[in-house]
């Protein structure tokens, strides 16, 4: 993967109400309910070279407004998509 194109992360990702066919890409267990982008940036801070907020909405959810991260990760997307969800998981569990 091309290190000058960013991935984008949206919070739908990780939103355990939302199905499969609906946005979410990380698995339940690694799910929380209505993620914000402020958890998001805060969780994926130190596992990222650079990260920056973004406006743009999920395009099946365009309506929310709920905005998006870019993000540069030397991994896969996949493999950061887990990372943020565990730490989800984690930052939900001391609040």
């Amino acid at each position: 993967m091309s290190e000058s194109r960013p991935l984008v992360i949206y919070p739908e990702y990780f939103d355990f109400n939302l199905k499969r066919s609906q946005g979410r890409k990380a698995p339940l267990n690694q799910s929380v309910k209505k993620p914000t982008i402020d958890e998001l940036f805060t969780v994926s801070k130190p596992l990222v070279t650079s990260v920056e907020r973004s406006g743009k909405s999920y395009s099946g959810n365009w309506i929310s407004n709920s905005g998006s991260l870019k993000v540069n990760y030397e991994g896969s997307k996949t493999s950061l998509l887990h990372s943020i969800g565990q730490g989800l998981k984690n930052l939900r569990k001391t609040d």
